[in-house]
């Protein structure tokens, strides 16, 4: 017989920078959709919204996020 284990769980494969690449990607949908119905005047402020947002509610993206230093 075999003796039953519990199984492990499963933990997420995806990398820190990938979450946050994939909360900013969603955010930017959505902004866009809000550009397009007249709430931003730009694309680009929409997009920038969607960055301080993401930031904002995921404080360990600001990381990733940022523009890189040399």
């Amino acid at each position: 017989m075999r003796s039953r284990r519990p199984r492990k769980s499963r933990r997420s494969r995806r990398s820190p920078r990938g979450k946050c690449r994939s909360y900013l990607q969603k955010k930017i949908k959505k902004n866009m959709a809000e550009y397009k119905s007249g709430r931003y005047s730009s694309r680009a402020q929409a997009v920038a919204v969607s960055y301080a947002q993401v930031k904002k509610k995921y404080p360990s993206c600001k990381r990733s996020l940022s523009k890189k230093r040399r």
